[in-house]
Formats: C-alpha cells, sequence, structure tokens
C-alpha cells in the first residue's frame, strides 16, 4: 500500500465513463447535484426609430467607408499589378542573361579551338620544315653571322670617310655649311 500513497488525495472520478454503474455508486448519489442556473427571459428589443436627418448622415459616412475601402483596394491592386509586371520583367531578363551567357561560353569555345588549331598550323617545326622543302633555305653557319657593336659613341659617317660628330659646336646652319665645304 505503500507504493501507491501519492495518489491516495487524487481524484480519478474524471477519467471514470458514465456507464450506469458509474451513476448508481453510493457516493455519487450523496453527492449535491449542481443546480441548473435558470435561464433569463427573452424579450424583443425595438430600436429607436431614426430622424431623416441621422438616415442620411450614416449614410454619407457609409458611402465614405465605401470609398475609402474601394481607394485602398485599387491602390493595393495596382501595387500588385506593378510588383507581378516586375517579377516578369525581371525573369525575362535573366532568361536574356542566360541566353547571352551560352552564346559567350560557345564562342570563348571556338576561339580557344582556333587558337589551338592557329598553333598547330604555325609551329615552329613546320615553319622550318616550309622553309626547307619549299623555299629552300638552310639554317645559317656560325660564320654567316655578323655581330654589330653599337656602345660607341654616336656619329654620322659620310662617303669619304668625313664625319660629322655631335660635339662640334655651333649652330645647325654652320654645321651644314661646313659639310658643304667638305665635299
Amino acid at each position: 500500500m505503500a507504493r501507491y500513497q501519492k495518489y491516495s488525495d487524487a481524484d480519478f472520478a474524471r477519467f471514470e465513463t458514465s456507464a450506469p454503474a458509474y451513476n448508481q455508486n453510493a457516493a455519487r448519489k450523496l453527492a449535491p447535484k449542481p443546480e441548473a442556473s435558470p435561464k433569463p427571459p427573452m424579450r424583443l428589443v425595438e430600436r429607436k426609430k431614426k430622424t431623416v436627418a441621422q438616415a442620411r448622415r450614416e449614410m454619407k459616412i457609409g458611402a465614405r467607408q465605401a470609398a475609402k475601402i474601394l481607394a485602398v483596394s485599387v491602390f493595393l491592386l495596382s501595387m500588385f499589378a506593378v510588383l507581378l509586371y516586375g517579377r516578369l520583367r525581371v525573369d525575362e531578363l535573366t532568361r536574356e542573361v542566360d541566353a547571352a551567357s551560352v552564346q559567350l561560353q560557345e564562342a570563348q569555345d571556338e576561339y580557344t579551338r582556333l587558337n589551338m588549331q592557329l598553333d598547330s598550323e604555325f609551329s615552329l617545326e613546320r615553319v622550318e620544315t616550309y622553309a626547307q622543302d619549299v623555299l629552300g633555305m638552310t639554317k645559317a653557319e656560325g660564320y654567316q653571322i655578323e655581330h654589330i657593336d653599337l656602345s660607341g659613341e654616336d656619329a654620322v659617317v659620310i662617303s669619304g670617310d668625313k664625319t660629322l660628330s655631335e660635339s662640334s659646336e655651333g649652330s645647325f646652319v654652320e654645321r651644314v655649311l661646313e659639310y658643304l665645304k667638305s665635299e
């Protein structure tokens, strides 16, 4: 019994069914039954008669409210239409961008393919082969190469071993006259 000690004060009557055996319980019969509260008598309420001025005022107020509701409805519908148009336009532009992206990718692929083809056509081996076979050219030998030394002073050499150097003083006209005299 000590096991169920904590549940001894709980009322489990609300979990019992409303079977006839439940209603025949002696403890239930002794408990006082709640009395039904009497319903208040029904009476008819009549409205007061309105005057013509009151009726007109109520009609004006109702018309104003209807106009406000209509204006708000038109505004909301127009905003919805603008939003829907914007979404449709964005969707259309997105499709155009996607189509352009596909075309760009195709063009880039074609460019890469053509560059690879061009590189294969103009390889160094093919140029050498063409020069030797078709044009009859040969590779330059070491004795055919001539090196030019440009590290010296700048000077103009005229036929007959006459030179003009920029270090000579005087104007351009004087230098030209000197050149003419030297011939």
